[in-house]
Parts: C-alpha cells; structure tokens; sequence
C-alpha cells in the first residue's frame, strides 16, 4: 500500500428509514454511505484517520484507527488489534489549532468506557506528531510529513464546516484562533506564573524518540476537566 494514498472511500451502513430532521443517519444495516479517510504510515505503526460521527448527539469529528507494525519477517499492520480513539467535539478544536501550528502541543486521556486510551499531538515544525496508547498494547506513533500534514488537517476542518455550516473555513479558523488558541494561552501562562518551574517551552535533550520523532517529556499536557458528553 502506498504511503501517500489519498483520502479514500469505504462504506458505512445507515437506516435509511431513521433518518431525522437534521439529516443525520443513526447507525444501521440498510444504507451505504461513503467514509472519507486519509492512512498515515510509520516503520512501527500507522494511523488511520477518519471522518465520523458521534453517536449520541451525532457530531462531526474524527476518529483515529492506530495498528502496530507486524513482527519481523511480516509485511503490513496487525489491523486486527488497533486501538480506535474518538476525539471529542471539545478536543477536535484543540488539535485542529495544534495541526495549524498554533498550539504547541496537547496529551488527551480518555474518560468513562473508553478509561486506559490516550493520545497526543504535538507540532514540531518539520513534522506534526500524533501518539495513540491503550492499556495493555504497545504505543503506535507515527510522523506526518507536510503533505500528510495537508491530507489530515482537510479532514479535520471538512468535518469542522460540517458542525458550523453558516461559517467559512477562514472563518471557522480565526474563531479558533480568537477563542481556543487565545485562551490556552492565557492557561498556560496563569499556570507558569503560579508555579515558575513548570517550563512551557519543549527543550532540546528532555524528548522521547518513537519512529524517529521526538516528543518532549516535559512539556505542558492540556486537557478538558470537565466530563465528556460528546461521545
């Protein structure tokens, strides 16, 4: 499989007699609807990304299907065991902002049923990096090139459209810009002047190596505290 494969369609099954007033189709058995999605390849692990929906309040975000390299001697993925994440509609924002290199860096723990899942992403200028860990199951992390960077980062803002479909895509990114960037920020710095010796900045020599990219220890890690509906 090529390593730059364009965004590709596979079906999906929707009940096409439960259909609602917003146009969303729960999931079912009787009707086909194509999927976009983008592979992204690592010499350990690859990730899938996918545009999906959640399934309560049906909202537009993506999912991330991560597989590990098979063992020595084996071509391919071990599909069969991924761990699937999807991101919330709260943290999809987040990530979109780190993909336009806005935000350094955030680490994600999973809540609820899907407790023992995590992920992080982190721009490193050359790269954007993304890690997926599940309890029980090595860590997939793969780099993404520029032009992946370009592949997933439409995806990500296909489905950000979707959810605001009266704003632009220029639009929809200043808004990230003025609200979640701005504020994150404002985290950030509120909680480095309360503790000075939390260093905010990734440093040269404190980094963990996955698959050739370099992911900082010590850096800050950003999540929601607040419970997770959107699943």
């Amino acid at each position: 499989m090529h390593p730059f494969k364009a965004a590709q369609y596979r079906p999906r099954h929707r009940d096409e007699q439960n259909q609602n007033t917003n146009g969303h189709y729960p999931r079912g058995k009787n009707r086909k609807e194509p999927v976009t999605s983008y592979y992204v390849y690592g010499k350990s692990a690859a990730i899938e990304f996918v545009c999906d929906e959640t399934r309560k309040q049906q909202i537009n975000t993506i999912s991330m299907q991560a597989a590990s390299a098979r063992g020595e001697g084996e071509r391919g993925y071990d599909w069969d065991n991924k761990t699937i994440i999807q991101i919330p509609r709260n943290e999809l924002l987040v990530v979109m902002a780190i993909m336009l290199g806005m935000l350094p860096r955030a680490e994600f723990d999973q809540t609820g049923l899907h407790a023992g899942k995590s992920y992080t992403v982190e721009h490193q200028d050359e790269k954007l990096f993304f890690m997926v860990a599940e309890r029980g199951k090595p860590i997939r992390a793969v780099g993404l090139c520029p032009e992946d960077s370009y592949q997933v980062a439409t995806l990500f803002l296909r489905q950000l459209k979707a959810n605001s479909p009266w704003m632009t895509t220029a639009e929809v990114i200043d808004l990230i810009e003025m609200t979640v960037v701005r504020m994150k920020l404002a985290q950030q710095a509120r909680q480095q002047s309360a503790d000075p010796d939390v260093d905010l900045d990734v440093e040269e020599g404190d980094s963990i190596e996955e698959d050739g990219v370099e992911l900082a220890e010590d850096d800050v890690v950003m999540r929601d505290d607040e419970p997770n509906f959107n699943r």
